[in-house]
């Protein structure tokens, strides 16, 4: 009597391919919510500036008010996620930011772009605090890839910030006084195409995978080193981010070279993935973010001792492959070290203190600049600020690992009784 041959069993790389390609997939809701969103109005800003006639003041409000749709949005991602689970919030996130990037067109001033910049803030933060905690599940099913898995959910603002420094460009290079509005329509139009691969029915299955990684609170003290760490990161980059655009103007710049500079900062991020994932698998407590940020400031420090446009582009590839890298940093520390139902409170928690950073930076960064009568000092504090987040990140130790008790509902599932951090 013949007998039927046990299946065989899948070789690990087609266990990793659906991970993999799952995660890529949602990669695209912060490439929309972050690298077209919000990073492309410096791209768009100098064309509606002098269509409206706007002084430094009025130009700077849209983006103020982003930071803060982003810091509300952070705050209020943790809640959300438990309500509606955290995949159905970043597909949220990632359509509401096609729609507002696209409505960016038809606005007649300061006070509706304002709003409309407030609501895209507060969808990108959905997108990447939902996309944060549907990739840290996903990793579960990638044995030792964890990381990598995680790590190229932060490929998407690369990839935004690569598509606006094409798009935008080129709908801008007419010259007229609307192409703005042409450039922001483009944008809208090229962010409702990177999110197709949303409907993908291989990533429908992220619905499952975070249903136990929601809806309760994550310890917070332990991780507080971590915590101001990336907050004083989030006021370091985005004074890089605001005013190195200006400084290559400054420099005599043209505008190719300028999109150029935002193309090679989203390439250097892309590769960013493939560097970090072997030493963040490795690294415990801060040391995988105190790394990569100490890498990002070398890049934010290079174009005050360096000269000429190939220097800049260097420092755009060093920052590049340093920063993303520092967000995937911290949704790691999540992953190995708090229990698997408060891990979207913890991503939360983390964007919460990055976006009070990066709102504070600019405003801070430009006394600074307006103190030391130029952008070099400018850029210059920004870069002390990434040394601190530095040392801060390498103060955070890795939390030990104790036994927690699930919550009632939960009390016959064996994977919600996780691990609780606590200073080792």
């Amino acid at each position: 009597m013949s007998r039927s041959a046990a299946p065989e069993s899948p070789s690990p790389e087609s266990a990793l391919r659906g991970p993999l390609l799952a995660v890529l997939a949602i990669a695209m809701a912060p490439a929309v919510g972050l690298g077209i969103a919000r990073f492309a109005y410096a791209l768009v800003l100098p064309d509606m500036q002098a269509d409206f006639g706007w002084s430094y003041a009025e130009a700077g409000l849209p983006n103020g008010l982003n930071a803060f749709g982003y810091f509300v949005g952070a705050a209020a991602a943790g809640w959300a996620a438990g309500r509606i689970g955290s995949f159905r919030l970043v597909v949220l996130g990632a359509v509401v930011a096609a729609l507002t990037t696209a409505l960016s067109a038809a606005v007649g001033g300061s006070v509706s772009l304002s709003v409309l910049r407030f609501v895209a803030g507060l969808a990108g933060a959905f997108a990447l605090v939902g996309g944060g905690t549907v990739a840290i599940a996903i990793s579960e099913r990638a044995g030792a890839r964890a990381s990598l898995v995680v790590s190229l959910l932060y490929a998407g603002p690369p990839v935004g910030i690569i598509v606006s420094s094409a798009v935008a460009p080129l709908a801008l290079a007419g010259g007229e006084p609307w192409s703005w509005r042409v450039a922001w329509l483009a944008l809208g139009l090229a962010s409702a195409l990177l999110l197709i691969p949303l409907a993908a029915p291989s990533v429908r299955r992220a619905e499952g995978d975070d249903s136990r990684a929601a809806g309760r609170p994550a310890p917070l003290r332990p991780m507080a080193w971590i915590l101001a760490a990336y907050g004083v990161f989030g006021a370091g980059y985005i004074t890089y981010m605001t005013f190195m655009i200006a400084f290559l103007r400054e420099g005599g710049a043209a505008t190719v070279e300028e999109a150029e500079f935002w193309c090679v900062v989203g390439l250097a991020g892309l590769a960013s993935p493939w560097l970090w994932a072997r030493p963040f698998a490795r690294l415990k407590g801060g040391w995988g973010m105190g790394l990569a940020t100490v890498v990002t400031g070398l890049g934010a420090v290079a174009p005050l001792f360096l000269e000429g446009f190939a220097a800049d582009l260097l420092s755009g590839v060093i920052f590049g492959l340093g920063m993303f890298a520092v967000t995937a940093a911290t949704t790691m520390f999540v992953r190995r070290n708090l229990p698997q139902a408060t891990w979207a409170s913890g991503v939360a928690a983390m964007t919460v203190s990055f976006s009070l950073g990066q709102t504070v930076g600019p405003i801070v960064t430009g006394l600074f600049t307006d103190w030391f009568g130029g952008l070099t000092g400018g850029l210059g504090f920004g870069a002390g600020l990434l040394a601190l987040a530095a040392a801060l990140a390498f103060t955070q130790r890795e939390l030990s690992v104790i036994e927690v008790a699930p919550e009632p509902s939960l009390a016959n599932d064996p994977a919600a009784g996780r691990r609780f951090g606590r200073s080792a």
